[in-house]
């Protein structure tokens, strides 16, 4: 019976643990025994606390920032209205020794260098000196140093301050002072200076031999002009053949005709006007294109072994000179290409960023000149490109 009553007992314990599990199901609410564990506001309060923080943070170095810039901007506010004001004072200060001395030599100079800077101060460009008068004194002050010892370094002060009627009348005045000292390769800019003081009238320039001089130097700055002129010139038709070469025999450089420079060309403003050119057989990349300057002459451009883009090309001008362009490492568009040119001298471009067709490329010429070209839109093969 013992064993009987045992069996019962074990048998009887396991719906006792199901009640129970049941009943505190009931009493906490199942999904919190089931679920994960939710946020409670202390943990929300301290995730916000921690970006409050953060936020303070980054405010506070941008402040700190800003404190610091502007305490670097009145200080250097600081020492420039101190460094503005030391000029004014040694301005009065040398204008008190100059009314006091019997010689002004020594004291001219730093008067005029000290007027010269003070012209430049704030106090000068709002007006509140009379910067003018000024000048005016220093003019003086220097024409009574040289009136007193002739001296070519002064003069060079007096021909170097602002321009004005004090300042040109005291030039004048002191040529004649001056002329003996002026060396021979020194003449020409002297009386330049005298003359142009004079407002071009010769006649108010009074010392020995002055008008042969004064031919002397016309002649002279006739010659110079001359000679910039031809420079110019010369710059003016290497620019030209410059031009001439990038519109014949660089591919798209210019603006494409239909969206596709490889079909269909291209056009490209030169300093005599428009080049136009035409793809041969309707494909630039293979057959090469033919280019016809404002003039009506034409330069043809071939593809070695119908590949411009891996083996090059030769272009040959109106006057029946070519350039032969070879790829770099076989690929035009990627590594770039040089050019012989007919003179022997070598043309090298490259691609920028290893990609001519999007990112354009960089020409380096004879003499150290440089052209860019930039893709049009980043595409220089459907929009053309913009060289310069």
């Amino acid at each position: 019976m013992a064993r009987i009553r045992t069996a019962t007992t074990r048998q009887s314990s396991a719906p006792h643990t199901s009640w129970g599990w049941l009943f505190l199901c009931a009493l906490s609410g199942c999904s919190a025994l089931l679920s994960p564990p939710v946020p409670t506001p202390s943990d929300e309060f301290a995730e916000n606390r921690s970006a409050n923080k953060g936020r303070f943070e980054r405010e506070r170095r941008r402040e700190e920032q800003r404190a610091a810039a502007e305490e670097d901007r009145r200080r250097r506010a600081a020492e420039e209205e101190a460094r503005e004001k030391a000029i004014w004072d040694d301005v009065a200060r040398l204008r008190k020794e100059i009314a006091a001395a019997k010689s002004v030599i020594d004291l001219a100079k730093p008067f005029a260098e000290r007027v010269v800077e003070a012209g430049r101060t704030e106090r000068a460009r709002m007006g509140t000196a009379e910067i003018a008068e000024l000048y005016a004194e220093a003019a003086q002050v220097l024409e009574n140093a040289i009136f007193q010892k002739p001296s070519l370094e002064l003069f060079d002060v007096l021909a170097g301050l602002p321009p004005g009627e004090a300042t040109d009348r005291s030039v004048v005045a002191v040529c004649p002072q001056v002329r003996p000292l002026v060396p021979n390769d020194g003449l020409v800019d002297f009386v330049g200076t005298c003359l142009d003081s004079a407002g071009g009238d010769e006649k108010k320039l009074v010392w020995p031999n002055v008008r042969a001089e004064v031919a002397l130097y016309l002649q002279e700055e006739k010659t110079r002009a001359l000679e910039a002129a031809l420079v110019a010139e010369k710059e003016r038709a290497a620019q030209g053949k410059v031009d001439r070469y990038v519109a014949a025999a660089v591919f798209a450089s210019g603006r494409c005709r239909f969206g596709n420079c490889l079909k269909d060309g291209w056009t490209t403003r030169i300093a005599d006007g428009d080049v136009e050119v035409n793809c041969s057989f309707s494909n630039c990349f293979k057959d090469g294109w033919t280019a016809r300057f404002p003039d009506g002459s034409m330069a043809q451009t071939r593809c070695s072994f119908s590949d411009c883009a891996k083996d090059g090309w030769t272009t040959t001008f109106p006057d029946g000179s070519s350039a032969a362009t070879r790829c770099s490492f076989s690929n035009c568009l990627k590594d770039g290409w040089s050019t012989s040119l007919p003179s022997g001298e070598t043309i090298t471009t490259r691609c920028s960023f290893s990609d001519c067709s999007t990112q354009g490329w960089e020409t380096h010429l004879p003499g150290g000149k440089t052209i860019q070209c930039r893709c049009n839109f980043g595409k220089c093969l459907q929009d053309g490109t913009t060289c310069g």
